[in-house]
């Protein structure tokens, strides 16, 4: 469900999951929301605390997702580029405690 968004503005989704349909002359990309409940998380680890491993494919598909991008060939090769540029500059911060 999107957050409140304002009059003009697009609506915001939050999405801890992507997942992805690629052709010739584009890609889909589907935002999802896997939020365990925190009995199934712990159920794994014996109630300690322990990364949480990432889900199967088969729950990540039970869940809808929230918003559906469709974006073309030239759009895709954008985007590439864009998060080639900027994910270094996001590890790095993160690093850095910022």
């Amino acid at each position: 469900m999107p957050e409140g968004a304002g009059q003009h503005e697009p609506p915001t989704y939050f999405a801890n999951i992507v997942t992805t349909i690629l052709n010739v002359d584009g890609m889909m990309i589907e935002l999802r929301q896997y939020l365990p409940a925190h009995a199934e998380v712990f159920k794994n680890t014996g109630g300690e605390l322990a990364p949480i491993p990432p889900p199967r494919v088969e729950e990540v598909y039970k869940v809808a997702p929230v918003a559906r991008v469709v974006l073309t060939f030239s759009a895709v090769r954008v985007l590439k580029t864009y998060l080639d540029q900027a994910l270094p500059q996001m590890e790095a911060a993160r690093k850095a405690g910022q």
